[in-house]
């Protein structure tokens, strides 16, 4: 009895610390095809308690955001 419940313990706290890493790269461009430099992208999590991710477009209009991606314990 002692092994499983320590098993839905690790389990359940391996569950809620599990996160991924997700890079989110590409190409700015307005609707000419004209690239857009030192512009703003801005990720907005689903979750209204997170923090909100901006990525600053460099001079070739390219820009690359790592982005956290938690699973919820179901």
């Amino acid at each position: 009895m002692k092994k499983k419940l320590l098993f839905i313990l690790v389990f359940a706290i391996s569950s809620f610390s599990y996160s991924q890493k997700v890079t989110l790269t590409g190409f700015v461009k307005d609707s000419l095809q004209n690239p857009l430099p030192y512009a703003n992208v801005i990720a907005k999590p689903k979750d209204v308690s997170k923090n909100l991710q901006l990525s600053i477009i460099d001079n070739e209009s390219y820009y690359k955001s790592s982005l956290q991606k938690c699973i919820p314990f179901i």
